[in-house]
């Protein structure tokens, strides 16, 4: 089962970053990053296997818009 534990988003920019637990041998979370004035999935999915990874580079990319 995929949870979003960590959200963020850039209103301004219309970005939101989701971090999903991942259960998968290799890592533990992914972030996925969503256009919300298209409501489509934006390019950029990363996969981590620590949170405060995951965490830190969802904030960089919504940041970054």
């Amino acid at each position: 089962m995929k949870d979003v534990v960590y959200e963020v988003s850039n209103d301004e920019a219309g970005v939101i970053a989701q971090v999903l637990t991942w259960p998968n041998i290799m890592w533990k979370y992914r972030v996925i990053l969503h256009d919300m004035d298209a409501g489509e999935q934006i390019e950029g999915m990363q996969s981590f296997k620590h949170l405060s990874d995951a965490e830190a580079y969802a904030d960089m990319c919504v940041d970054s818009y």
